[in-house]
């Protein structure tokens, strides 16, 4: 660059000039060692320095420490060498240090020497916090991640805990100091978690602490407790550190999750933000681990319980059959001695009453001894149709004094299964006495069988007495509960069904009932069915996954997908417990009820996008309302599909169809 003389340039070029150097850039220019001779306002302005301030002052006023010596060495090496420099430098200006970006070019007299530099100033403060933004979030957005990653773990909720401490520690740099997790009991809110330690032992706040966390539940949003109104009770903790309450739904109660934070970081609105994010992540992990222990807990003392019984129930009846040995050995002689007709008929009904005492004693063993898991079965190949005639005979003769019709409905192919005869031939003729029990005079009794498609053989057992109320049905095989049979004169303890289905389930099976149409029951026996030649490999299954707290909801999916054996269905009514099942078993669909109460539609979908497994599986949206507003948020967030309750069966099959269809074609573009 060369300047004109004054002579040179006329009026208006001179007019010019002054208005381009006094415009919005920051412009100063520079002698050959560094002096400011002029500055406009927008350089004044950039570099917070009124111009008098930087007239005659050196550039280096304004050198940084962010940028060394070397930097500047050669910054200045090049301007001499050739003519220009352009890049970014960073400046001490009175508001700090800030980025700019500066084009400096050299200004030669008429024999080409430097005289002076004229420097060009940008303003880059607003693209950098830009993209720091950019980067916390991005940070943050991992953080969050990972720790919904441990929340999926199988550790302990210490190591859970003391895990995510050091992730937010090390990318962060803050962690709780102490945290605890408050639910209501019967007598006021209780720690049911604590993590991190107080500074007094014991906390003199505790008081004040639960007083605020009720009001937190109460209220329903997230706060920071105003814990020093007290100060003459003012703990060290509260020197440095904050309590912060958020509200949370643990274990399907109101809780509140309390940390004592850095001061410092809850400074913004967006820090806030985030930390309420973390702790609703936290709050999963916690929920997850505080279910899964309540659920061990209760198991084990579920087994305790059942194996105290099955003891109990032991030791009772092999006290109980001691004496009806006795009874029946002496009623058996009495028979057989001169009696009157009086004597022999209460002999009789002496007998009788032993017998069923007996039978029902063996019941209750053989239902202990499952429980404690102490029979054992010898399953073989069973022909199926000697066994069916074998039973039937057995019961003929109480069939006749019923006057019932009983029969075997014939099959022209004769099935073999795998079963143990004994036990078999014991769920057979108990399924058989009851039906002929229950039956109504001159009615029937049959016995019949199919072949199911998933390779096992279905027994049916048909009778046509008074049949089983629907509200009752649901008892039916639970043990000792004749549902109601007991006001009546049918003899009976309400162990044998439950006797059958353990049994049955024993032996590889399942069982089940369904009322019979023309009136009475139908209950019907599944045993695996021995396979003459392989089977062909079956269509892959098509895997739904409803995550509903809708329990009407979800039995009425199930009904609609059970004649569709290539789709197979799976339900969940919490959102911890379907992240972690999709982590396991990724299934091809998922249809998400958005209002779940422990996390939302749009937080669920972000936790299956951030993972690797299930960021492909698509997600099909299931709102509680049609607002137009809200579906499309849910479609911008990634949901393929929003159906709105009451479900369109016929649409969602479609849209199933339409994915299979994709899947398959996409299976034969990869063969």
């Amino acid at each position: 660059m060369q300047f004109a003389t004054d002579a040179q340039l006329a009026p208006e070029d001179i007019r010019l000039l002054a208005t381009a150097f006094n415009a919005h850039q920051p412009i100063a220019i520079i002698d050959r060692t560094g002096v400011i001779i002029k500055a406009n306002q927008a350089f004044s302005d950039l570099t917070g320095y009124r111009l008098n301030e930087l007239h005659n002052r050196n550039i280096s006023i304004l050198r940084s420490e962010k940028q060394d010596e070397s930097f500047y060495q050669e910054l200045w090496l090049g301007l001499k060498k050739q003519g220009f420099w352009e890049g970014e430098l960073w400046n001490r200006t009175r508001n700090g240090d800030t980025p700019h970006h500066v084009n400096i070019t050299a200004v030669t007299d008429e024999q080409g020497r430097f005289t002076h530099y004229v420097a060009f100033y940008e303003d880059l403060t607003g693209s950098y916090e830009q993209q720091h933004y950019l980067q916390r979030k991005a940070r943050e957005e991992s953080t969050l991640s990972i720790l919904m990653a441990l929340s999926l773990d199988s550790v302990s909720i210490t190591d859970y805990l003391n895990q995510c401490q050091a992730r937010l520690q090390h990318h962060h740099h803050w962690q709780w100091r102490f945290l605890a997790l408050y639910q209501p009991t019967s007598i006021g809110l209780r720690a049911q978690l604590q993590h991190g330690s107080c500074s007094d032992t014991p906390c003199v706040k505790v008081p004040l602490t639960l007083k605020v966390c009720q009001q937190v539940i109460d209220q329903g949003i997230p706060q920071i407790l105003p814990m020093q109104q007290q100060e003459e009770t003012r703990c060290l903790i509260e020197q440095d550190h904050i309590a912060y309450a958020v509200p949370l739904q643990q274990t399907g109660q109101p809780s509140v999750l309390l940390l004592y934070l850095p001061e410092a970081i809850l400074d913004t609105s967006e820090a806030r933000a985030f930390i309420h994010r973390v702790v609703h992540v936290l709050g999963m992990g916690i929920n997850k681990r505080m279910t899964e222990q309540a659920l061990i807990e209760a198991k084990e003392r579920a087994e305790k319980a059942s194996q105290a019984k099955s003891s109990l129930l032991s030791s009772v009846s092999h006290e109980l059959r001691t004496p009806l040995n006795a009874i029946l050995g002496f009623s058996q002689l009495l028979q057989d001695d001169e009696l009157t007709e009086q004597q022999t008929e209460a002999v009789r009904e002496i007998h009788t009453a032993g017998s069923h005492l007996l039978a029902m004693v063996n019941d209750i063993l053989d239902l202990a001894r499952i429980e404690s898991g102490r029979v054992s079965l010898n399953s073989e190949a069973l022909e199926l149709t000697p066994e069916l005639n074998a039973c039937l005979a057995s019961v003929q003769p109480m069939a006749e004094r019923q006057q019932l019709q009983i029969r075997l409905k014939q099959t022209d192919t004769s099935d073999t299964i795998i079963a143990d005869r004994v036990r078999l031939k014991q769920v057979l003729l108990n399924l058989l006495s009851n039906a002929i029990k229950y039956n109504r005079p001159g009615g029937r009794v049959e016995l019949s069988q199919e072949t199911c498609s998933n390779g096992m053989l279905r027994l049916n057992i048909l009778d046509t007495g008074i049949g089983i109320a629907e509200e009752k049905q649901q008892y039916l095989f639970q043990a000792f509960n004749r549902l109601g049979a007991e006001q009546s004169d049918i003899e009976g303890s309400g162990i044998g069904l439950a006797l059958c289905q353990r049994l049955t389930h024993m032996m590889q099976g399942r069982i089940g009932y369904r009322p019979n149409p023309e009136g009475g029951s139908i209950f019907w026996l599944e045993l695996p069915q021995q396979q003459a030649q392989a089977v062909p490999d079956q269509p892959r299954r098509f895997n739904i996954l409803c995550v509903d707290d809708d329990p009407l909801h979800l039995q009425l999916l199930e009904n609609a997908l059970q004649s569709r054996d290539d789709i197979r269905l799976f339900t969940e009514n919490n959102a911890s417990y379907a992240l972690d099942r999709v982590q396991k078993q990724p299934p091809d669909l998922i249809l998400l009820y958005t209002d779940m109460p422990d996390l939302n539609g749009l937080e669920i979908l972000e936790i299956l996008q951030a993972g690797k497994q299930s960021a492909e599986i698509p997600v099909l949206a299931i709102t509680p309302d049609s607002e137009a507003e809200r579906i499309q948020s849910y479609l911008q967030a990634g949901f393929i599909e929003c159906f709105t309750k009451p479900l369109s069966l016929d649409k969602l099959l479609l849209m199933v169809d339409q994915l299979q269809q994709e899947q398959q074609q996409l299976s034969d573009s990869t063969s």
